[in-house]
């Protein structure tokens, strides 16, 4: 008789071998994403976590110095940023028309430890948290009321408008005072931190 190449597999001949094969896809899986993982920093409140980056994102923060510093992140390594950083300025071309270019420089290393400051991202209601709307409010009010009590011929300070100057100078008192305490930056000290996240299995 004629051999046949085609007989069937016994089942449990087939469900080893698809155990192999997806056992062996595991493995592949977890030692690619092991390997293609970097460390990471992360910019923490507490145990909440206010931002994270990566390697090849852009970042923008401030030294202790006080020299801010706009970067592409080229690596982490060693409880350090590598950064390149870059500067973005707008030219005209030959026909007058602007467009953006931007310049890399030198690779530089910088200690998570030296790194003052991050900036804060836009906030929901800055305008009131910054004392923005107060400032104006309060302002405008005073303005307002010395032009109307000056155009009917009283007193500014007369005793029927004491209580209408002292609600615009509390208005403005307010917005000032919140202008000065609201920080636009994530300084790193007691309230926030930096947390270094390295992906390097221990050995």
């Amino acid at each position: 008789m004629p051999v046949s190449f085609n007989k069937p597999l016994q089942s449990g001949l087939v469900f080893l071998e698809m155990n192999r094969c997806f056992l062996a896809a595991i493995c592949l899986f977890i030692t690619t994403a092991l390997f293609s993982q970097s460390d990471f920093i992360q910019l923490k409140k507490g145990n909440k976590v206010v931002q994270t980056w990566y390697k090849d994102d852009d970042i923008y923060l401030q030294l202790k110095n006080n020299q801010w510093v706009n970067a592409a992140i080229y690596k982490i390594q060693d409880d350090s940023l590598y950064l390149r950083p870059y500067l973005v300025q707008t030219f005209a071309n030959r026909i007058g028309l602007p467009y953006l270019d931007t310049t890399y420089f030198g690779i530089m290393a910088v200690h998570i430890n030296n790194i003052k400051a991050f900036p804060k991202e836009k906030e929901s209601f800055s305008y009131i948290k910054n004392g923005t709307l107060f400032t104006i409010a309060g302002g405008g009010y005073l303005l307002l009321n010395i032009i109307n009590t000056l155009s009917d011929g009283d007193a500014v300070f007369g005793s029927d408008n004491i209580d209408n100057l002292c609600i615009g100078a509390g208005l403005l008192t307010v917005g000032l005072v919140l202008g000065l305490t609201h920080k636009s930056t994530y300084i790193i000290g007691k309230k926030y931190r930096i947390e270094y996240i390295g992906m390097k299995p221990s050995s």
